[in-house]
């Protein structure tokens, strides 16, 4: 009864410019919301900044990493290896948001490569890793800038700072040179990001080029999650737990959490997403399904950070299949549903296929 009141009051009012989203949190609470008509104008601003502020939020965390490591790096009394792991998980949620991104400022989007190297089939970052410290050079930023993608970001930083072979986990701080540069070149990266997504660049868009290019961002950050959990469940009864994201800090679950909750962010976009979008045209049915959708896989999502350790059993394999599941309806959802409500053809993207 209550959702039939709200959707009459949308109704209502969306000629006036205003109406009341049917919106649940996390938790699965109802809320109302008063927003702006939900134009596609006001959706692409509303994006940007979302995602400028996703770029900023990266930049913070990776400029706190660096002082943690200054810090762990200064002397035997400074800050504990577990702190500065921490610092590293922080730093690896605040770039979930802008993981996967194929859409954006072109800068931005290229240094995705050199932010993070995975999948790594072959182990390279651990073969670069070691061969780097054997050359006992002097390293910084332009120096590690220069090397391969798989050692300058956040993949070769857990290597040093989680992996068995790395120096640190026996107390040898003989690699704090090579852990702060590429700390250094890391924030760098960072940086240069959040100043790619000053400018919005989309500005020059169509509604209809919009619409095109706000269901692509979606699915295909939502491509490259459901890419972190096909890869090491592999074929059926057959995982590969080593292409597992993370697996030496054990936290690929717990990535995927923030994954999944900057994708809900970015659907509705503070109330004038793809969300609202869909409650202006008459689809609130196809819409309450979808953030439901997002809701429940967020929820049950598991609690364990370890997808590496889930695939050891049958049981944890099912379970991650499970999961996988619910990622493939949210996909469905948006690609098959929400783009063919709208009129959007979404194309291909670079995980296709992979």
């Amino acid at each position: 009864m209550l959702k039939r009141i709200i959707i009459a009051v949308c109704a209502c009012l969306v000629g006036g410019g205003l109406y009341y989203a049917y919106l649940s949190d996390t938790t699965g609470n109802i809320k109302t919301q008063q927003i702006a008509s939900s134009k596609p104008k006001n959706s692409q601003q509303q994006v940007h900044q979302l995602e400028l502020e996703f770029a900023q939020g990266f930049s913070t965390s990776s400029a706190k990493l660096q002082t943690a490591v200054a810090q762990y790096c200064q002397s035997n009394n400074g800050l504990s290896l577990e702190a500065l792991q921490e610092q590293w998980l922080e730093m690896m949620q605040a770039w979930m948001p802008l993981q996967g991104q194929a859409k954006g400022p072109a800068k931005a989007v290229a240094l995705s490569w050199n932010v993070q190297f995975w999948p790594d089939k072959k182990n390279i970052t651990g073969q670069k890793m070691q061969q780097l410290l054997q050359q006992k050079a002097l390293w910084n930023t332009e120096s590690i800038a220069n090397q391969s993608v798989t050692v300058q970001g956040v993949t070769g930083l857990e290597w040093l700072l989680f992996d068995a072979q790395s120096p640190l986990i026996s107390g040898d701080k003989f690699s704090c040179g090579l852990l702060r540069a590429t700390t250094d070149t890391l924030h760098n990266h960072a940086q240069t990001i959040t100043t790619q997504w000053q400018s919005n660049p989309w500005s020059g868009y169509d509604d209809s080029q919009w619409q095109a290019e706000y269901i692509g961002l979606l699915t295909n950050q939502l491509d490259f999650l459901m890419l972190k959990m096909s890869r090491p469940l592999a074929k059926i009864g057959h995982p590969r737990p080593y292409f597992s994201e993370a697996w030496r800090s054990k936290q690929s679950l717990a990535l995927m959490t923030s994954n999944l909750q900057a994708l809900r962010q970015l659907y509705l976009a503070k109330g004038l997403g793809l969300d609202a979008q869909l409650r202006a045209q008459d689809h609130s049915e196809l819409a309450d399904r979808l953030l439901a959708q997002f809701d429940q896989t967020i929820s049950t999502w598991p609690k364990q950070a370890s997808l590496f350790e889930m695939l050891q059993t049958k049981e944890g394999y099912r379970q991650a299949l499970t999961q996988f599941n619910k990622l493939e309806r949210i996909k469905y959802l948006l690609h098959d549903e929400v783009a063919v409500e709208l009129g959007v053809v979404v194309g291909f993207n670079s995980t296709d296929g992979d």
